[in-house]
């Protein structure tokens, strides 16, 4: 279904289907830029935005301002629905992330989007998300099966507190019956430890695991005070990037927690511009992207 939008800047396509894992039909909606008068044929940079809900709720509505303000400033937005817990644990919303990109690339003509231009922007579980796309490749074993014949690589990633590093949730154990809970459902969703490898699962399910000098440009925004995902995920993940020498920034926000840019209007406004200026950076063709 089309939306027109023109006046806003955007006109949206509802309710695409661009994977059916186990014969689940995944959903997205794409917000596609008003064409340029002077620039018609432009080929325009793609974004899939993954949004968060702790990988059990949420829609591909729930970013839906973000989603607006990067078509408006030109990127081809492609929010996705993706499958959850309780029934589907890691790494099937990975596999499904993957998808979407593969999908974004294998219709770039259709859309008008550079296939060598695709970013990621993830929430909470979203940044968990986003932060994979950004660290792994094939060799990594996380593509699943749909859309093949095309790369999952982004040039440029954005984590808005994300909970990039599982681990901290094993390591640093909270009390209380809502901290029990918690813990049973990260060991449920990250499942068991795999005997034939070296990290245990919730290393295997922390994108921070990855890094490495091929990972991509990524900014991290995220508040200091956060109880949900802590601070220290992203100040780490983003010290590890530096080690590698990806180019990378984080963007604290002193004081807020969780889900802060749901409240905080004005502040959501300044950091949005600050998360455009670093994809415009860097948002540039990947090498892996062009392997693959």
């Amino acid at each position: 279904m089309t939306v027109q939008a023109a006046a806003a800047g955007f006109r949206t396509e509802r309710g695409l289907v661009f994977a059916e894992p186990d014969g689940r039909r995944l959903k997205m909606t794409l917000y596609i830029p008003r064409d340029d008068a002077d620039a018609p044929d432009t080929l325009r940079p793609g974004m899939v935005l993954i949004h968060g809900g702790g990988w059990a709720i949420g829609t591909r509505y729930q970013q839906a301002w973000y989603c607006r303000q990067f078509a408006r400033s030109g990127y081809v937005v492609m929010t996705i629905d993706y499958r959850m817990m309780p029934k589907y644990p890691f790494p099937n919303c990975l596999h499904d992330c993957k998808a979407a990109v593969r999908w974004l690339r294998l219709n770039a003509e259709q859309w008008r989007v550079d296939p060598q231009r695709i970013v990621t922007f993830g929430a909470s579980a979203g940044g968990h998300l986003a932060a994979f796309l950004a660290t792994t490749g094939p060799e990594h074993g996380f593509e699943g099966d749909q859309n093949p014949g095309a790369s999952s690589a982004v040039s440029a990633a954005v984590s808005l507190y994300g909970a990039v590093d599982l681990t901290q949730y094993r390591d640093k154990k909270r009390d209380g019956l809502f901290a029990r809970r918690g813990r049973r459902f990260l060991r449920a969703f990250v499942g068991e430890d795999d005997p034939n490898t070296v990290m245990d699962a919730f290393e295997t399910a922390s994108p921070i695991s990855y890094v490495s000098p091929a990972s991509c440009p990524m900014l991290f925004v995220h508040g200091t005070s956060d109880m949900v995902v802590p601070f220290s995920m992203s100040e780490r993940f983003h010290e590890r990037l530096k080690e590698q020498g990806v180019p990378t920034r984080l963007i604290p926000a002193p004081g807020r927690n969780h889900g802060f840019d749901y409240v905080h209007m004005r502040q959501r406004r300044a950091l949005f511009q600050e998360m455009l200026a670093f994809l415009e950076e860097h948002d540039r063709p990947t090498e892996r992207a062009a392997e693959e």
